[in-house]
């Protein structure tokens, strides 16, 4: 297979891991989920690229803070909101609410937080798919699935609007 080829492979497997977990999260809140095409004011195209690399290197430098220092191990497992707090601040500003509550459709950057969730889909397939070597690689590679594995559902949750009571419900 080539490099072509294992692009489209992945990216079709990532856009079927958040379809899935988009059809998974509607079953469970019982509601309509907000289209995530929905954008009326697209980003600029330079916007849209530096704000999706701000993302991905937030990913990576505060993955790499928790790798290091293990502040948030509970466990087996970390408190993901905790790993990925600046990034998580960061999809916040993208998705701004009005002062009713609905999402500020004319401010948003919805096809930047759309864009950063397909790319960590793409991770998680990738990690999903890699075999390290020793233990220590294993554990660290298990640790950053799980992760990046619920990284894919606070973003998803903050993508389509899913409130407090419903994710509490969710947690359950």
């Amino acid at each position: 297979m080539t490099e072509g080829q294992d692009n489209r492979h992945l990216d079709l497997a990532a856009r079927t891991l958040v379809e899935e977990r988009v059809r998974s999260l509607r079953r469970q809140v019982n509601r309509e989920l907000d289209p995530d095409d929905l954008v009326l004011r697209p980003t600029a195209p330079a916007a849209r690229r530096h704000l999706f690399e701000e993302a991905c290197e937030l990913y990576w430098n505060e993955l790499n803070w928790e790798q290091l220092t293990h502040e948030e191990l509970v466990g087996e497992g970390e408190l993901t909101e905790m790993v990925f707090p600046g990034l998580l601040a960061l999809v916040d500003a993208w998705l701004p609410r009005s002062d009713n509550g609905e999402p500020d459709r004319d401010r948003e950057r919805r096809d930047v937080a759309h864009d950063f969730l397909l790319w960590l889909a793409s991770r998680l397939v990738e990690l999903r798919v890699q075999r390290p070597e020793d233990g220590t690689d294993r554990a660290t590679r298990q640790r950053e699935i799980q992760v990046t594995d619920d990284l894919i559902d606070l973003v998803t949750y903050r993508l389509y609007c899913i409130s407090d009571g419903e994710m509490e419900r969710l947690a359950n």
